[in-house]
């Protein structure tokens, strides 16, 4: 029992170094103006977005970029999203929109509406944005430089995210927990490892050429985690990639609801752990035991640096994903409760469900 909790206080350590190394090594886009202005196309897939869609475009007619264009897909929106966007183009001519075609088989719908937009964008570069987030005046300008500067084939940004309710601050920032404890971001950039890539398809940046090239929705065209699997083909490729965090640049206004986030999240959650649910079980197991097996091996001494080492991890996360530290920290295990649920609604799911009123199918 205490080798295996001192492994415990070992991995837990292994993870603080990672979180303080991504704080350190400061993974946000620079603060530069672009070498040139070439045109960027700025690309939605939308399906029942009333909610939200209304404040990305608006967000998007304040950028500072001079020179963009902004295709939305409308993936039979059934909600008033369609009269929203006949507003928008009708108010600016760099907004177009079009119904997409019917869904052909063995396509997800979110890939085959992206698949679409890119045969209509005309621009050097092209940006993928989730109808959920919002953009600051300069943050394309900002994508741009750093594109150019590091000549990347793939730039992708894990928004800052609001957490406007209770249900919100209890899930999302597990996801964030996860992936800031367990990988260090600047290898994904400077490692030739394609299992050292993440990507987040709410805002995902190509160079237009060579996604044209490989047609890189198409070959996700059945996969429910599309994001994650195309960082790691593209960087298989040898091509360069990078991934981000929103630091008062992009904002994502996410799941609002507690089960919505449990439904949501279990869809791709094994994909943080190399595609296997078998390591992703394990890590749970590892995570939920942790305190018990510090306990029983080290007794008050040992329980104490746990959760100094805990809450520091939170720190560390909190600090780089901008999120607020005393509430992430109060709110620990109400989020292990979550991510708990998570994790098992990913085991034990159903082969099909329902999301924004379509039937999905998983494919691990």
């Amino acid at each position: 029992m205490e080798f295996f909790a001192a492994f415990i206080l070992f991995f837990l350590a292994l993870r603080m170094i990672v979180s303080l190394v991504n704080v350190l090594s400061i993974q946000h886009l620079p603060d530069k103006t672009p070498a040139t202005f070439p045109k960027v196309s700025l690309l939605i897939p939308v399906r029942n977005e009333e909610a939200t869609i209304g404040n990305l475009l608006s967000s998007i007619q304040k950028l500072d970029y001079p020179d963009f264009e902004v295709w939305i897909c409308n993936d039979h929106s059934s909600d008033t999203t369609t009269k929203i966007l006949t507003q928008f183009a009708l108010e600016d001519t760099r907004f177009h929109w079009f119904d997409g075609e019917n869904l052909p088989d063995k396509w997800i719908g979110k890939n085959f509406a992206c698949h679409q937009l890119a045969k209509k964008a005309s621009g050097k570069y092209l940006i993928f944005l989730d109808a959920d987030v919002t953009l600051s005046i300069d943050s394309v300008s900002r994508a741009v430089s750093f594109f150019q500067e590091k000549k990347l084939s793939l730039l992708s940004v894990f928004p800052q995210q609001k957490l406007e309710t209770f249900a919100a601050h209890i899930t999302i920032p597990v996801m964030n927990w996860i992936l800031q404890s367990l990988l260090p971001m600047k290898l994904v950039q400077i490692s030739k490892f394609p299992s050292l890539s993440a990507a987040n398809g709410q805002f995902m940046m190509f160079d237009a050429e060579n996604y044209r090239e490989n047609r890189w929705h198409e070959k996700v065209k059945n996969r429910n985690v599309e994001d994650i699997l195309l960082a790691r083909m593209i960087k298989s490729e040898g091509l360069e990639i990078a991934v981000l965090l929103g630091k008062r640049d992009i904002y994502c206004n996410m799941y609002q609801h507690w089960s919505e986030a449990i439904l949501g999240f279990s869809r791709n959650i094994h994909q943080y752990f190399g595609g296997t649910k078998i390591v992703m079980f394990l890590f749970w197991f590892l995570i939920i035991s942790e305190p018990f097996a510090v306990w029983n091996a080290f007794g008050v001494l040992g329980i104490i640096v746990f959760a100094l080492m805990v809450i520091a991890n939170r720190i560390f996360v909190s600090l780089a994903c901008r999120q607020n530290i005393f509430k992430t920290i109060l709110l620990h295990p109400l989020q292990m409760i979550s991510f708990t649920a998570i994790v098992f609604y990913n085991l034990y799911r159903r082969k099909e469900t329902e999301w924004k009123g379509r039937k999905i199918r998983f494919q691990d």
